[in-house]
């Protein structure tokens, strides 16, 4: 008995020196994951048991919940029916069949760990796709992940930033492997990829497209993998563009929406979410702002560290058109143009890299410091303290002046739940509550007693067939605090109950 205890210690001393062998041989790989793990776990400390973000309140939450309370097989089906990309809602849904936490606890848990993923795909990209050594993969994670807009890229685009992260494995052999000597890691990041976000999907489509090409064009020969993950993406466009089939229009009493037809955008005399342009003007005010906030601090350095490289160049390309193609047809452009320009940022934070190791010494302590100051103002700074450059009104649709808030702040969580609470113990028999897109997250979170339903317009409210119920409420800021807007305001609802900041209202 003696011997074999004893056995069993030198097994596990030796696994922990071949564990502690490899960590020491790896520690920049290492550290690439655990210094974005960090970084982004600190605002979610920070905020207690409140989430952080926008879709996380108003998508990803309420996702959790129906698993936990619905089942996974029904929660995902509706995922199928809208033809959304699948994969972030497999890994919530799995998380939550195993676990039973409370949905935000998930969520939570969720962004840190999507963004040391993040910082690995940096890492590898550059250690394999570029050559580069550890220590300067190491400092392209730090710079990436330090800047502002990958934590802003990770405080609710959960499918965005998971799927960027697998096009980043993808493109370090894309356009470099055939189908058999590194195809299998290639199609298998690809796929990934696809599943994770419909924009990702896009993007490496097109960029394989480019990178054929350029082979055909320079190098006068097919790239028959790059082809091959050019067809995925162009399949998974017809998917998710809903070219190959409509999804199924959901049971509602509101008045439907005149909803754009085909894959382009009309932004002019958009109201939607933080695309408000009432005339073309508006449009180009919007683009030309969020593009000098994201680029200024950087824009001199990527120059200065301009080098040439095709994959970079290739997916440069694809993402500017994304970013862009609203300043050339406004009225018929690529939807979703500033998650493209965020997307754009990271191959200059490469090229920043270069700049700032081609800086002295003083010159490059200066930047790093600065970058230090633009991060983590943005991750922990409290409202009343944000740094004036995040606070600009026409950038505070997209970039919000810190980490520390989500659709109503975090202040006002607590009021929110108080207001839900308040309207379940009344047991209202046939009633109905609708909600705009900021609050209506937090209904499915904290109201199990009636039907919930979003609406985008209040006239989707007014011109609704309510008939088959007696009462209809509607959760939205108290009169004249938080964010109030009377023009967002259904016709005939009076305030019948508030807590701080939030109110219940009722429709006659």
């Amino acid at each position: 008995m003696k011997g074999r205890t004893m056995r069993t210690v030198n097994s596990l001393r030796t696994a922990l020196e071949v564990l502690g062998q490899w960590s020491l041989t790896h520690k920049f790989l290492l550290l690439s994951a655990a210094i974005p793990l960090v970084i982004r776990t600190i605002p979610e400390v920070l905020a207690g048991p409140w989430p952080l973000g926008f879709d996380t309140v108003w998508i990803y939450a309420p996702f959790v919940k129906d698993v936990e309370t619905k089942g996974f097989q029904a929660s995902f089906q509706g995922v199928v029916d809208w033809r959304a990309a699948p994969l972030m809602y497999v890994l919530l849904g799995l998380a939550a069949v195993a676990t039973n936490a409370a949905p935000f606890a998930i969520t939570k848990a969720t962004a840190p760990v999507l963004y040391a993923f993040l910082g690995f795909a940096i890492y590898f990209f550059g250690r394999r796709g570029l050559g580069w050594t550890p220590q300067k993969c190491l400092l392209l994670v730090v710079v990436s992940t330090l800047y502002f807009v990958p934590l802003r890229f990770s405080w609710d685009m959960y499918k965005n930033t998971l799927g960027y992260s697998f096009f980043l494995l993808a493109l370090t052999e894309l356009g470099r492997v055939s189908p058999r000597r590194g195809g299998p890691f290639l199609f298998l990041c690809s796929g990934l990829c696809i599943l994770a976000s419909e924009l990702t999907a896009v993007l490496l489509g097109a960029t394989a497209l480019v990178l054929v090409l350029w082979t055909v064009v320079k190098d006068k020969r097919w790239d028959v993998a790059s082809a091959v993950v050019a067809g995925l993406g162009g399949i998974a466009l017809l998917y998710y563009g809903h070219f190959l089939f409509q999804p199924p229009l959901p049971d509602t009493p509101l008045a439907r929406l005149s909803s754009q037809t085909g894959f382009l955008y009309n932004y002019v005399g958009s109201n939607v979410d933080a695309y408000v342009y009432p005339a073309l003007l508006d449009v180009y005010v919007s683009v030309f702002a969020l593009t000098a906030l994201v680029f200024a601090p950087i824009s001199w350095l990527a120059i200065r560290g301009r080098f040439v490289e095709k994959r970079v160049l290739a997916s440069s390309v694809v993402l500017g058109v994304g970013s862009f193609s609203l300043l050339v047809s406004p009225f018929a452009a690529i939807p979703a143009w500033h998650r493209w320009l965020y997307m754009l940022v990271f191959p200059a934070l490469i090229f920043s890299t270069v700049g700032i190791l081609r800086l002295n010494r003083k010159a490059r302590v200066i930047v790093l410091a600065s970058l230090v100051f633009l991060g983590g103002t943005f991750v922990a700074m409290p409202n009343d303290l944000a740094l004036p450059y995040y606070t600009l009104p026409q950038t505070l649709p997209f970039i919000p002046p810190n980490l520390l808030r989500n659709t109503v702040g975090l202040q006002d969580s607590p009021d929110v739940v108080a207001v839900l609470k308040w309207l379940d113990d009344q047991q209202i028999p046939r009633a109905v509550l609708v909600a705009d897109i900021w609050f209506v997250g937090w209904a499915k979170l904290y109201t199990g007693s009636m039907a919930i339903y979003e609406f985008i317009d209040p006239a989707q409210v007014d011109g609704g067939n309510f008939s088959a119920y007696d009462s209809i409420f509607m959760l939205y800021w108290a009169m004249g605090k938080g964010g109030f807007q009377a023009d967002r305001m259904p016709s005939g609802a009076s305030q019948i109950f508030s807590f701080g900041r939030v109110a219940l209202y009722e429709i006659e």
